[in-house]
């Protein structure tokens, strides 16, 4: 087990934390963080929401857009009166070298009454028990892995004590954003409705976000009684500069449709090399998890091939309502002129920009900042200054039944930058009962 609680295997991932061990060793230090975030920032005269997410490295497009995200709902907030006449901050750190001393750092020094994060499912879970320990209501909105949002162990296992546990709930974490199950979900259900059984290759990220996307596919499309043919799985490294050795092994095995999980610049490289090796041209379709940003579109500009299907958490013209058009107005006119910042949000935006909002409704209706309140309120709430539409957290798993998004890129989309962007955008939705029947007999929980 290493300095952080987690256990790893032979090659450095990941695959459990014992919480019991972690709280025990916590000691007086967890005990000093409870006690003082049960006033948040204590005496302040502002509100603080605290922000932890990767805003460097590959991923440092999707932290960003999150940061961004954020701070246009706290100043719209602080421009209508704030919370219960307070003022909202917000102080958003990277991630780093040592993320559990960054969240920490963020409620305990800082003092943040309520927090917002990740960008990576390896850092969520294995700081998962520094999270419980501090006590701070903490919601997701980025994060893929159905693990944390899984509160069944006795069925799935316990991942902090367990070696293949699957189950990683957490009380005061919660996840506004859709999941992995969620969106492979879509995907299966989408190519069972459009394509039927097909020969199948994937081609992902190897390490478990990757893994993981491909295990639930396969898993959703067995239980809508789909009988495909898988005949390739390649699993270039996170961050590969060359993909074409695997993009090649999958043309040759002679797929219908490609199945993907690359995003951020993963999803830019693999798009354009595989334009170069022709296999847009090949196949009858590509479908990626999470590449659909604005981030990827633009990196690509007029090189994305049309007609393919990606996937995301939020896309901007995929809801017709006026918390939607009020965030896209407030978002462009926060960032227009802004050479760094796109001013359309990325795919993270949507579940950002409501996190805040949550927050504000369950803060209000609890009349305080003690975390327990802030918690209890939670567990139950209906976002209705949502993007996506009113979306509520579960009381039992902490997970929003936001829907997910499946388009098709095209250079006819509305978007400003050159490039492409979604079109003939289909929302999907799916309830833990539906996904428990239809992930029966995999070991996969439903995480919703």
């Amino acid at each position: 087990m290493s300095s952080d609680g987690t256990e790893k295997t032979d090659e450095g991932n990941v695959v459990g934390v014992n919480r019991r061990t972690f709280l025990a060793a916590a000691g007086s230090g967890a005990s000093v963080a409870v006690a003082g975030c049960s006033g948040g920032g204590g005496g302040d005269e502002t509100i603080k929401v605290g922000g932890v997410y990767l805003l460097s490295g590959i991923a440092q497009a999707l932290g960003t857009a999150s940061a961004n995200a954020a701070r246009v709902a706290v100043n719209e907030i602080n421009e209508n009166g704030g919370i219960m006449g307070q003022d909202v901050e917000i102080e958003v750190r990277d991630h780093g070298e040592d993320p559990q001393a960054q969240i920490r750092s963020v409620a305990q020094e800082y003092g943040a009454d309520v927090m917002i994060g990740l960008t990576s499912s390896g850092v969520t879970l294995a700081s998962a028990p520094t999270i419980e320990s501090l006590g701070v209501p903490f919601t997701l909105t980025d994060i893929g892995t159905p693990f944390a949002t899984e509160p069944d162990a006795d069925t799935y296992g316990d991942y902090f004590e367990e070696a293949d546990g699957k189950a990683a709930f957490t009380p005061n974490l919660f996840r506004a954003n859709s999941n992995t199950s969620h969106m492979t979900y879509g995907i299966a259900k989408f190519i069972a409705d459009n394509y039927g059984d097909s020969k199948i290759a994937n081609i992902g990220p190897d390490y478990a976000y990757g893994q993981q996307c491909y295990d639930y596919f396969q898993a959703y499309s067995d239980g809508l009684g789909m009988d495909h043919e898988y005949v390739a799985s390649e699993f270039p490294s996170l961050g590969a500069s060359d993909m074409t050795p695997q993009i090649n092994s999958v043309i040759d095995a002679d797929p219908d449709i490609v199945f993907t999980s690359w995003w951020a610049g993963d999803a830019t490289t693999f798009i354009s090399q595989a334009s170069e090796q022709g296999l847009f041209e090949q196949v009858d379709d590509v479908f990626d998890t999470i590449g659909a940003d604005p981030t990827v579109y633009e990196a690509l500009g007029d090189t994305t091939p049309e007609g393919i299907h990606m996937s995301g958490w939020y896309w901007p013209t995929a809801y017709d309502n006026d918390v939607n058009q009020n965030f896209l107005d407030a978002y462009r006119a926060e960032y227009e002129g802004d050479d760094t910042t796109p001013n359309i949000p990325g795919f993270t935006g949507g579940s950002t920009y409501a996190a805040i909002y949550m927050y504000k409704q369950a803060i209000e209706a609890a009349g305080s900042t003690n975390s327990e309140d802030i918690v209890a309120e939670l567990e139950g709430l209906t976002i209705e200054n949502d993007p996506r539409g009113p979306s509520t957290i579960d009381p039992d798993t902490h997970q929003a039944d936001a829907p997910c998004v499946i388009g098709e890129t095209s250079f006819d989309a509305d978007v400003p930058y050159d490039g492409a962007g979604l079109v003939n955008t289909q929302t999907y939705e799916i309830t833990r009962s539906e996904s428990k029947e239809l992930l029966d007999g995999s070991g996969l929980g439903p995480g919703l």
